[in-house]
């Protein structure tokens, strides 16, 4: 790998350090060449960033699927009505040109052809200023698709950018920010992290040096033990001339073989140190990037998972050098002692022959606010399910009552379901069904209503789906039906791991029949037994990934409005949150030292206002602020 400094290297390739070639974008925030990228080595659907080492997950279409770098405003198909279309050809491509005599738009492959016909090769053409185009759909980004107003607030519990007349009407009890206020804060926020990072440039740059100082140091040492050997040696070469050869060389071999491997050791650090640069140089540009160029809406979908990759490499720390450290030993000359007294040399690996200066770490303003417990309350019994309902409410079920709750206790209504119900699911914020082992029960106009029937017995329900069918496990032939509420079983999936995810050939086969299961806003289905690991699969079942944890039991999962998954681990007392992929993100809730915070948390839900509610096992509702 070629030598650069931070200025030769920030706009290059990290792999062929050449101008880029069709740049992508991984999920580390490194950028490389499409052509490079296709040729690194891709293992079960990972591919590993030659930079950070970085596992990034790849799309079905492989590196063309990647995101193209750099940020800017993509035109799709269905922005097109915001450009101005060829009014010549039918394939609906983007107007480049106009012809200023027949009064109609060209696309390139049109304007071509336009000027090579004897009817209009002698026309007038206007190039059209694409620029100004794109900076008519960069705007619109920053518009209202109903009311047609300037986006100017964030919704924080919703995670969504309003107009005013929306903040009116739908958003009216929710927590607002002022939207260019919150999108300056927040690129502050990474900004500060990329002037850590370059500052650690040139903390890389001085041990560089160093080690080239210590390298020279090397030499001249070798060199010194070696006319030690030679001037001891030539002394006694009278006495026993050929032994004194034989050993001479098999020491003088024995420090060239000791210099292959330092000299390979201090190759391989100094190009740790280059990688190291590479790597933060391109995370920087791209960061940097990310702030300044990227759209309002790929900057808020973006903003946590960015922050928390570049907090990740804040963390990391340079290995020291570690070189062998030579002396030459002998005795006094005696002709018993031949072998002895010649000497040998000997070796061993010094640690501290260069420690890595310490990084000089900035302040760095924090990138997710701080979890508070906003309040608590007691229920008399143990409870099966909790779910949001409109703003700041809830609905909990004990298996006797339904009752919905504010988020400070305050008991609003209640009823009694069915009494074999077994499980409360939510599939509006207005509608509540129950759960009864073959179907699933709601109540309408005081009457209840029976729906999503199936044929099998104590049937494991899931969660409603965004199509608005109910999925349920059948455990004996292990698959998930998707029903219906009127026509029934729809259709079946079988959980399938190609890739081997789960560590467990069990995991379907536990004696727990209860499962929890949502679905994110991509459409893959989250899912736990109550065991120690957490299943991510896409809606055909296909297992993407697994979030497992020793000896943990995971029997609360949700979904906020941020697309994260929060997991309650029962056995642990933690509360993590994942991104919608199952990648674990942070650690949300601890309970640390005792201190109570939660204990033993076996169901949660975020509802409309962005509040956490846990229950724990001493059936205390507790509300958490955490976004």
């Amino acid at each position: 790998m070629a030598h650069g400094n931070y200025s030769e290297i920030e706009s290059k390739c990290g792999i062929c350090l050449s101008a880029y070639t069709e740049p992508r974008l991984l999920d580390c925030f490194h950028t490389f060449c499409t052509p490079c990228l296709e040729q690194v080595y891709i293992h079960d659907n990972y591919l590993t960033c030659p930079l950070c080492r970085t596992k990034n997950s790849m799309p079905e279409k492989g590196v063309s699927g990647l995101k193209t770098y750099p940020f800017h405003i993509e035109l799709s198909h269905d922005d097109k009505n915001l450009t101005d279309i060829c009014e010549f050809c039918s394939d609906e491509n983007t107007a480049v040109s106009k012809c200023l005599d027949c009064k109609i738009t060209l696309c390139l492959n049109c304007r071509d052809y336009h000027k090579k016909i004897k009817t209009s090769k002698n026309h007038s053409l206007e190039n059209l200023n694409l620029d100004q185009l794109l900076e008519h759909k960069e705007n619109s980004v920053n518009e209202c698709d109903e009311h047609r107003k300037e986006l100017t607030l964030f919704c924080k519990p919703c995670n969504v950018m309003l107009c005013s007349e929306c903040s009116e009407k739908l958003h009216h009890m929710h927590e607002f920010q002022n939207l260019d206020l919150l999108i300056q804060t927040r690129k502050k926020i990474l900004l500060a992290r990329t002037r850590s990072l370059k500052s650690r440039i040139s903390v890389l740059g001085n041990t560089e040096e160093l080690v080239k100082q210590k390298e020279n140091n090397y030499y001249k040492h070798l060199d010194m033990v070696k006319k030690e050997i030679l001037a001891h040696t030539s002394s006694m070469k009278d006495v026993f001339c050929n032994t004194v050869d034989v050993l001479t060389n098999k020491s003088l071999a024995s420090i060239d073989n000791i210099k292959r491997k330092d000299i390979k050791e201090i190759d391989t650090y100094l190009n740790e140190i280059e990688t190291e640069q590479l790597s933060l140089a391109g995370l920087i540009k791209t960061s940097e990037d990310f702030v300044t160029r990227s759209s309002d809406k790929v900057f808020m979908d973006d903003f946590f998972t960015v922050g928390s990759h570049l907090d990740k490499v804040l963390n990391k720390t340079l290995d020291p050098l570690t070189l062998h450290e030579l002396n030459y030993e002998c005795k006094e000359f005696t002709e018993a002692t031949v072998e002895n007294l010649l000497g040998k040399v000997n070796t061993s690996s010094k640690e501290d022959v260069l420690t890595p200066a310490y990084y000089t770490q900035l302040p760095i303003p924090k990138l997710f606010p701080q979890t508070e417990k906003v309040h608590s309350f007691q229920l008399k019994n143990q409870i099966k399910d909790v779910v949001a309902a409109n703003n700041d409410n809830a609905w909990i079920f004990d298996g006797k009552s339904a009752c919905l709750y504010n988020h400070d206790g305050t008991k609003r209504s209640t009823y009694a379901p069915p009494n074999e119900s077994k499980r409360m699911l939510r599939k509006s914020a207005d509608e509540l069904w129950f759960w009864t082992g073959k179907s699933a029960v709601r109540r309408l106009n005081m009457k209840y209503q029976e729906g999503f029937k199936v044929s099998f017995q104590n049937g494991a329900v899931g969660c409603f789906v965004q199509n608005g069918n109910l999925l349920v496990y059948n455990k004996e032939e292990k698959v998930i039906y998707e029903v219906s509420e009127d026509e029934g079983v729809k259709n079946k999936t079988e959980i399938k791991d190609p890739k081997n995810k789960l560590q467990k050939t069990d995991f379907f086969t536990s004696r727990n029949t209860d499962i929890m299961m949502v679905e994110t806003k991509n459409s893959n289905l989250v899912m736990s037994w109550r065991n120690n690991s957490v299943i991510i699969t896409d809606n055909h079942g296909i297992i993407l990934d697994t979030f497992t944890r020793l000896n943990a039991g995971f029997r609360g999962i949700t979904v906020d409005n941020y697309g994260h998954i929060l997991v309650a681990d029962y056995e642990n007392d933690k509360i993590d949150i994942l991104s919608e992929n199952g990648v674990f993100q942070r650690n949300l809730l601890n309970n640390r030292n005792g201190d109570n915070i939660i204990r033993r948390t076996s169901r949660i839900t975020t509802d409309e206002c962005g509040f956490l509610w846990v229950f724990d096992y001493d059936n205390t509702m507790k509300i958490f602020s955490y976004q």
